[in-house]
Parts: C-alpha cells; sequence; structure tokens
C-alpha cells in the first residue's frame, strides 16, 4: 500500500505508507473538505509530464513528493506499475491537486465523492 485515505471530522487525510514517507517528504495530508472539489481515476496523468521536482522523488515510474507545472502544486505519491492513478482536485489549498496510488482506487474515489455531495 502506498497510501492510506480516510475521511474523518471533515477532513480528507492521506497518509503515505512505509518508504512513501521517505521519498514524498510528507508524513501526512490533512485537507478540510471544503476544499475537495473531486475525485477521479485518470490512466492518462502519469504519461504528462509531472513538471519541476522539488522537493521530492522521480524514478523510473515511480513519483512522490511536490510537482510544480505552469504555476500549480500537484503532490504525488504512486508507482505506476502498480496502481490506477486516484486524481483529487483541490481548491484554495496549497496542491491543486492529489495523485496517489492506493490498493483500491475506486472505492477511495468513491468515499471521497460521497463524503463532499
Amino acid at each position: 500500500m502506498q497510501n492510506k485515505v480516510e475521511i474523518k471530522d471533515n477532513q480528507l487525510i492521506i497518509i503515505p505508507q512505509g518508504i512513501n514517507k521517505l521519498t514524498s517528504l510528507k508524513k501526512r495530508l490533512e485537507i478540510p473538505l471544503q476544499h475537495v472539489q473531486g475525485a477521479s481515476i485518470d490512466m492518462e496523468i502519469l504519461d504528462e509530464s509531472a513538471g519541476f521536482r522539488g522537493p521530492g522523488t522521480k524514478l523510473n515510474n515511480y513519483w512522490a513528493g511536490t510537482f510544480r507545472k505552469d504555476g500549480e502544486k500537484t503532490f504525488f505519491n504512486i508507482k505506476s506499475a502498480d496502481h490506477k492513478p486516484v486524481v483529487v482536485q483541490l481548491a484554495n489549498e496549497n496542491y491543486t491537486r492529489l495523485v496517489l496510488g492506493v490498493d483500491n482506487p475506486e472505492e477511495i474515489v468513491d468515499l471521497v465523492n460521497n463524503s463532499i455531495n
């Protein structure tokens, strides 16, 4: 598992697991649900350029940390060969979106979208 995702106290909580805490340089992200616009699975997102890395890690098919592109910041924590990318769109936050690897992507997308409606 790369990320644990949960909803608690009107917060979307992302907890990178294991070595992913070190490579993404984040122990935890907490986003108020009112700043979450929605979640989806986007199989093409990893085919695009992630932009300028910093701080973070980019190795072959693994992205972890903060990437900047076109004035936006995205948090990545995913190994493309193992996971369908869950993309969470944000507003009024440090990050514009989160791109996450999770064990159960369809369930996480439903959890997030049902929690904001």
